[in-house]
C-alpha cells in the first residue's frame, strides 16, 4: 500500500526533475510502469493554457501529438467532464480513430491503465493517466485495489505542478473576486448591449457601467470590456 509520506513529499519537491523522478517512483509503486499529468486552464476561448508532464515514452507522446488524438481520446473527455477515476477497458476505444489509438498505444508499452480527473479550485481542469504494459484483465484486479491511492497521487500532482510550473509561469490561477454588480453589467454587455443601455436596465448612470466593466476588466486582467467578457465566460464567472 502506497504511504501517505510519498505523496506528502511531492509538496516539497524542489524542481521538476526531482518531481518527474518521484511521480515515477510512485507510479511503480501502484503497478504502473508510466504516468502523463496534463492540465488546462481556459484563459482565453480559443487559446486554453495546457501543461504536460510526461512519463509516457517520448515515441508515443510525439506520434500522439502528430497524430491530434486527443481530440478524439476518450480518456481525455471523461477527465475534462467528470469527477470520478476511468479504468481502462475495450468499449472504451471502440470507435474506429479511438481503436487506432489504443491499438498504436500497445505497440508503445501503454495496455492497460487508468485515468484520474482533478479540477482545481481556479477552475483549472488536470488529469493524471496511468499505464501498464500488463493486459487489462491481467492488471485489473491491481488497478481497482489501488485506486483510491491513484487519485490522491493526482491530487497530489496537480498541486506540485501548479506550485512548480503553472505559478513560475504566471499564469493567474486565482478566480478574481467579481462584485455581483460587475458580473451583471458582464452579462448584459455579453448580450451586446452598451454602457448605456445597460445604464438603462439597471437604473444607473452610462459612466457607472463604464466603471464596472473596467473595474471587472482590470481585475481579470484584460484591456477591454470584449477581453473582460470572453475570460469571465472562460473562467466560468459567468454564464449565459
Amino acid at each position: 500500500m502506497l504511504r501517505l509520506e510519498n505523496l506528502e513529499s511531492l509538496s516539497g519537491t524542489p524542481s521538476l526533475d526531482e518531481l518527474h523522478a518521484a511521480c515515477r517512483a510512485i507510479a511503480r509503486q501502484l503497478g504502473y510502469e508510466h504516468f502523463l499529468y496534463g492540465v488546462r486552464i481556459h484563459l482565453s476561448p480559443t487559446r486554453p493554457y495546457q501543461f504536460i508532464f510526461s512519463g509516457y515514452p517520448r515515441s508515443w507522446r510525439e506520434h500522439y501529438d502528430a497524430q491530434g488524438y486527443a481530440q478524439c481520446d476518450p480518456t481525455v473527455e471523461h477527465c475534462a467532464r467528470g469527477v470520478v477515476p476511468l479504468i481502462w477497458n475495450p468499449q472504451l476505444f471502440s470507435g474506429g480513430k479511438q481503436a487506432q489509438l489504443a491499438e498504436e498505444a500497445r505497440s508503445h508499452g501503454l495496455v492497460s491503465g487508468s485515468s484520474l480527473p482533478v479540477h482545481g479550485r481556479a477552475g483549472e481542469i488536470g488529469m493524471l493517466s496511468l499505464a501498464s504494459d500488463r493486459t487489462p484483465g491481467a492488471a485489473r484486479k491491481d488497478i481497482l485495489a489501488h485506486l483510491g491511492d491513484a487519485q490522491l497521487f493526482a491530487c497530489y500532482l496537480h498541486e506540485a505542478v501548479r506550485r512548480l510550473a503553472l505559478t513560475a509561469d504566471g499564469i493567474p490561477l486565482a478566480r478574481p473576486g467579481l462584485t455581483p454588480r460587475e458580473k451583471e453589467c458582464l452579462l448584459w454587455a455579453a448580450e451586446g448591449k452598451t454602457s448605456w443601455e445597460i445604464g438603462q436596465i439597471l437604473h444607473v448612470s452610462e459612466r457607472t457601467i463604464v466603471f464596472h466593466l473596467a473595474n471587472a476588466a482590470n481585475k481579470m486582467g484584460v484591456n477591454n470590456r470584449r477581453q473582460a467578457v470572453a475570460r469571465a465566460l472562460s473562467l466560468g464567472l459567468i454564464s449565459p
